[in-house]
């Protein structure tokens, strides 16, 4: 989910040569920052509208791997098939990235959220009261999937267009509401399955949270961004032309990274069920504890990298993300591996940031594509990761599955030593 589910501010030019190539530049599309003006307008609302729409983002994104367990005891699905699960969530995910891109251009931003939020609840709602078997649920959860990542691009969108002149400080509050509602979702979903609720309510109480931010978001004064239209591929072709090279290396080290922490985000709750009998409540809390890793871990990095080339810094983070998963998958005992879990998050925090700052090294007309693509590779990453770790953990066991996670990491920091070894910024 994360990251899997996780998103990046859209950068400006790299290049002193950009500007004659923005100036050949054909429209945005929905992912693309707009507006290029020298003096934009100021924004027409508060920043603060965004936040809820980031938070409620960051709380889906996550609440599978949470549930994982739950769903596979009560509709007696096999432990190599429970990836399907997240494979059919990615699969919505891309269908949404595709829709975003070449349909739903020139739809508002608010009535794109108010819409997501609906469906998402549909969705939600029917696998809570309805479902009760493997098919069908993986069905509901590509609608939910669809539906949960359009609002993930709304506020990078609107930031992108009325926050040019603190884009930095706009984009650290929205990632930071961001990894709020990632840390607590599962803090929440552990103390409600450690109270005896049902993987079913917890769908419904995220359905009637969808329906929340979308009667809220349909209230708000969510301005539009002017100028959007739908994809061209002649887009991705200047695109892919212009660094075909660095382009290649980010997405193949992007793959990589993704695959270890999805692997995490979606199994990580079943490992501590499987290898420690630990309780549901509290396996579930393994993911916040993660990711409350990768928070501190992000805190932790701001002033390493103004000292580091991104290429080193990636290198080590992602070095040390592998190592961290080996402690957690291989020790016998739950403190020292919980331990782990933290220490994982910690090593994994800056390889995402250092490899999207990369993006950039494009030119300003394409950096909202490229994060398009980005976010592409990040959920196909997602599901071919974490589907292939159940058919490993059925035949190997689950701490073999989640010890294999460290072979992507360890890759990360190996592409890392190709990438351009001046800071990226």
């Amino acid at each position: 989910m994360r990251p899997g589910a996780e998103g990046g501010p859209v950068p400006s030019p790299a290049a002193a040569g950009a500007r004659s190539l923005r100036d050949r530049a054909p429209r945005a599309n929905i992912c693309t920052m707009t507006a290029h003006t020298a003096d934009p307008a100021p924004p027409p609302h508060s920043l603060a509208y965004l936040f809820p729409i980031t938070f409620f983002s960051g709380t889906i994104l996550i609440s599978l791997g949470p549930v994982l367990d739950p769903i596979i005891r009560d509709l007696g699905i096999p432990l190599s098939q429970g990836g399907l699960l997240a494979a059919g969530y990615a699969a919505g995910r891309v269908l949404a990235l595709l829709l975003l891109n070449l349909v739903l251009g020139r739809v508002p931003l608010k009535w794109l959220v108010v819409g997501a939020a609906f469906l998402q609840a549909a969705g939600l709602g029917i696998a809570g009261l309805f479902v009760h078997s493997l098919g069908p649920l993986v069905g509901a959860l590509v609608v939910v999937g669809a539906a949960a990542t359009i609002p993930l691009f709304i506020p990078v969108i609107w930031i992108g267009s009325y926050a040019k002149h603190a884009a930095k400080r706009a984009m650290l509050l929205i990632l930071t509401f961001f990894s709020l509602g990632v840390v607590v979702a599962p803090l929440a979903i552990g103390a409600a399955l450690a109270l005896g609720a049902g993987w079913r309510w917890v769908f419904l109480a995220e359905a009637a949270f969808a329906l929340l931010i979308s009667a809220v978001v349909a209230v708000l004064p969510l301005a539009d961004v002017p100028g959007r239209e739908n994809l061209r591929w002649a887009h991705v072709r200047e695109a892919v032309a212009f660094a075909p090279g660095l382009l290649a290396l980010m997405l193949f080290a992007m793959f990589l990274y993704i695959g270890a922490e999805h692997i995490l985000n979606i199994w990580l709750a079943e490992f501590q069920v499987e290898a420690f009998g630990a309780g549901q409540g509290t396996a579930a809390v393994a993911l916040s504890v993660f990711f409350a890793g990768i928070m501190a871990g992000r805190f932790l990095s701001v002033p390493v990298a103004r000292r580091m080339a991104a290429s080193t810094l990636l290198a080590i983070s992602s070095g040390l993300m592998a190592v961290f998963i080996l402690l957690t998958a291989l020790v016998p005992v739950f403190a020292v591996s919980e331990v782990g879990v933290f220490l994982t998050g910690l090593g994994a925090a800056a390889a995402y940031p250092m490899l999207t700052s990369y993006m950039y090294r494009f030119p300003e007309k394409f950096s909202g594509l490229v994060f398009s693509i980005i976010t592409l590779v990040v959920i196909v990453s997602g599901a071919v990761f974490a589907y292939a770790a159940g058919p490993a953990a059925q035949a190997l066991g689950m701490r073999a599955a989640m010890a294999l996670a460290a072979v992507p990491a360890l890759g990360v920091a190996i592409v890392a030593f190709f990438l351009p070894k001046e800071s990226a910024g």
